[in-house]
């Protein structure tokens, strides 16, 4: 698979953790991208609650990552290392992307140890032991897998903006750079500069994650010319400056010119505008799929057994159909359908195309209407035994409940653990989920 190029801007209002987040989840346009790392860490702060909002600021729009969580919840160095392979393990993260967390996990360990002059096992994290960090991190590279990059792009950054003046922290008034985040440009040898903001805009997470993914700051050898991006709003105010980062993935070329962008409100040549979608289709969820397929005549039962699995288990595809059919000649055959994000389709395309053999795939671009979910706790208690079981919510755009549906692997260990057969727990645990929402 040929490698992408990507182009990470943070010279105006640097990076965090949940700037990646939501740049990302604008890149591959998918709203509820980060729901199984959010929902996996319902078991160790059941307050968390991730929502996703668009912004616009100055004609640019991305996205906003809100995030509420129980902030008494602190974790020490040794638990926040516990919770993130548990976390990567449940959400099975590749061996690439578990790498990755260990690799930022540790940068932000050492340079919060230079910075205080303790050893790891005395550190106390204050803000950074937050469960807020796991998502931050395992969602960064769960994302970043998603859509087709980790381990297969080439990352070019921007110098990097810190900010400037003073901020209150746990640990008191500190200048910014704050400690760690100076530790972490020092010892990375990151170029930065101070940028137009008046307070802190690269945070110790936002610096960690760029230390390990990025192979070259500074302008790419060549112009660089963006195919898509997205674009992830931060929390804070900065007035007139737009607190925000462009993640932009593209080709490098010495000559390339990039093509001139159409006036707003006009469209490309021989298509109408994409008219606005009546206000009632509003209230639901939406976002654009790729359906991929191919239909195939020679291929044995173990080959097209193994792409289901293939493009499932890498987290290409949300749904792998393979559909008999009768072809030319009469001969029996599949016609095989992928249904994934829009980008994933080189990926899936030359998956299908190395494991099939076949000569070319077909795809259509369709939207997609989605009803809201959610992920809840329930905690049940059986023979004085406490369990704590996630729960999937979905509701229709009046609000009312569609279906209620505990997590399989939830309710087989509470089976496990009480001899409940699995029939019986799923309707007690519905019956207690749907008293807890209505």
């Amino acid at each position: 698979m040929s490698k992408s190029n990507v182009l990470i801007d943070v010279a105006t209002a640097g990076a965090s953790g949940d700037m990646f987040l939501s740049a990302l989840i604008d890149l591959i346009g998918e709203e509820d991208a980060l729901t199984p790392i959010a929902a996996s860490l319902l078991i160790y702060d059941p307050t968390i609650r991730v929502r996703i909002q668009s912004k616009t600021h100055e004609g640019r729009t991305g996205k906003h990552l809100e995030v509420t969580l129980d902030r008494g919840i602190r974790l020490t160095p040794n638990s926040l290392r516990e919770v993130l392979n548990a976390i990567a393990e449940e959400c099975e993260l590749s061996k690439v992307a578990r790498n990755f967390c260990d690799k930022v996990l540790n940068e932000l360990f050492q340079a919060e140890s230079r910075a205080h002059d303790q050893p790891l096992k005395d550190l106390h994290l204050h803000e950074l032991g937050s469960v807020d960090t796991i998502l931050d991190i395992a969602g960064t590279a769960y994302l970043l897998e998603k859509a087709g990059l980790l381990g297969t792009a080439k990352f070019f950054s921007t110098d990097v903006a810190v900010g400037t003046g003073t901020i209150q922290t746990e640990h008191g008034t500190l200048e910014v750079p704050v400690p760690a985040v100076a530790e972490i440009l020092v010892a990375n040898d990151i170029p930065y500069v101070n940028g137009p903001a008046n307070t802190e805009v690269l945070t110790p997470t936002g610096a960690a994650i760029l230390a390990i993914l990025i192979n070259k700051f500074g302008e790419p050898p060549g112009e660089f010319v963006a195919m898509r991006q997205g674009i992830g709003f931060g929390t804070r105010d900065l007035g007139d400056i737009p607190n925000m980062m462009r993640i932009m993935v593209g080709d490098i070329g010495p000559t390339t010119k990039k093509p001139p962008k159409p006036a707003k409100g006009t469209s490309k040549k021989g298509k109408p505008a994409k008219q606005e979608r009546v206000d009632v289709l509003d209230n639901w969820s939406s976002d654009e799929v790729v359906v991929v397929e191919t239909t195939v005549d020679d291929v044995d039962g173990e080959t097209m057994g193994s792409l289901f699995d293939l493009l499932l288990s890498e987290g290409l595809a949300y749904d792998v159909v393979m559909i008999p059919a009768f072809g030319k000649k009469n001969r029996p055959c599949f016609i095989v359908k992928v249904i994934a994000a829009k980008a994933g389709l080189k990926g899936i395309a030359e998956i299908m195309m190395k494991h099939l053999g076949t000569l070319g795939i077909r795809y259509t671009v369709w939207e997609r209407l989605k009803a809201s979910r959610e992920t809840i706790v329930c905690k049940m208690s059986i023979d004085g035994q406490e369990f704590m079981v996630r729960v999937k919510v979905s509701r229709a755009a009046d609000g009312s409940i569609i279906t209620i549906k505990p997590e399989a692997d939830d309710v087989l260990t509470v089976s496990k653990a009480t001899g409940i057969p699995v029939r019986e727990l799923k309707p007690r645990i519905a019956m207690q989920a749907q008293a807890v929402t209505e």
